[in-house]
């Protein structure tokens, strides 16, 4: 791998692929597998053999709260070996909050997670793009519960808002309701998988404009918060973060970017499994393998190239375009 590829310092546990939602932009194939505990504990020990002396241990899925045991042992014991180790280890957790009850904020505060909610803005819009897997749920109003539940706790959290190509002229409003509600702290996301012409690529730019003017005051002083100002790295579609199947096979996200769509091709990097990586430090790449992989992927499908190389364009006009907004952005914690 080149050696301008980045070393990788965070790893991702995908604690399941259940959940109870069905986001029409999620890119996940859902499934029944539960990552045994085992093979958690290996994760935790690939990412604690990482030689920077700070980590992230990241739990998600599907819903990684269907799977809690799991993360809460998981989470255990990696902190018990990063303070033998000498290590700063944090952790990092995105759920849909539909069973974010008090023994798991109790957990939150315990290990110092940072939880990442996803909440689209008002019932409408939250439902139309995250449909209940079950009938009997109403996912706006149980995320909603979970994420009040957070704010009364204090827990450190964050809510990413993702607009897509039907409703982006409704983000400004969406975020105003979760502002309303009492969220402080968001990141402003667009939908990948699909096409965006360059009229709703243009909405998005004047929806996010259209916060930063009326919150510009609470940006200054860092009462709002937009996690766009961290370093988030753009083109979204080609992230190439490690992750952990519930089978214990390592993989790029990337290559999980349009997984409900079959692949026509082969992927081209095959990481490995924790049974046969023994070394973190080992692992290197870039988004131009992310690249590659995706076109070898979906060879056959002009379809998903279409999507992907519009994806891309959007993503890096998003980076720019929040890069340029700068100090606008506010004061963010890293």
């Amino acid at each position: 791998m080149s050696s301008r590829a980045s070393l990788k310092a965070n790893l991702q546990l995908f604690v399941t692929r259940r959940c109870q939602l069905r986001c029409r932009y999620c890119p996940i194939l859902k499934g029944d597998s539960l990552m045994p505990l085992a093979t958690a504990l290996k994760g935790a020990d690939l990412l604690l053999g990482h030689q920077s002396g700070r980590v992230r241990l990241d739990f998600g899925g599907g819903e990684p709260l269907m799977n809690f045991e799991v993360v809460r042992e998981a989470s255990a014991y990696a902190a018990r070996r990063a303070k033998a180790l000498g290590k700063d280890l944090g952790f990092y957790m995105v759920t849909n909050a539909v069973l974010l009850d008090d023994a798991v904020l109790e957990w939150a505060a315990k290990r110092g997670v940072l939880l990442e909610f996803s909440m689209d803005g008002a019932r409408e819009d939250h439902n139309r793009y995250k449909s209940a897997y079950d009938r009997g749920l109403d996912p706006y109003a149980a995320t909603r519960a979970g994420v009040e539940r957070a704010l009364r706790a204090g827990s450190p959290h964050f809510v990413i808002v993702v607009a897509s190509p039907s409703n982006v002229r409704r983000l400004a409003e969406n975020f105003e309701h979760l502002y309303e509600i009492g969220v402080r702290r968001f990141d402003l996301s667009y939908a990948i998988g699909g096409v965006w012409s360059a009229d709703e690529e243009k909405s998005f730019f004047s929806q996010v404009e259209l916060v930063l003017t009326r919150h510009a005051r609470e940006l200054d002083c860092g009462a709002v918060q937009l996690g766009n100002a961290r370093q988030r790295l753009e083109p979204t579609v080609l992230n190439s973060e490690l992750m952990v199947d519930p089978d214990g096979s390592l993989h790029q996200m990337s290559e999980w970017m349009f997984e409900t769509t079959p692949p026509t091709g082969e992927a081209p990097f095959h990481v490995g499994t924790l049974d046969t990586v023994k070394d973190i430090n080992s692992l290197r790449w870039s988004r131009f393998h992310s690249y590659y992989t995706l076109v070898r992927l979906y060879d056959g499908r002009p379809d998903v190239r279409a999507a992907l190389l519009n994806n891309i364009s959007f993503g890096l006009r998003v980076g720019r375009f929040f890069r340029a907004s700068g100090a606008r952005l506010g004061k963010v914690p890293a």
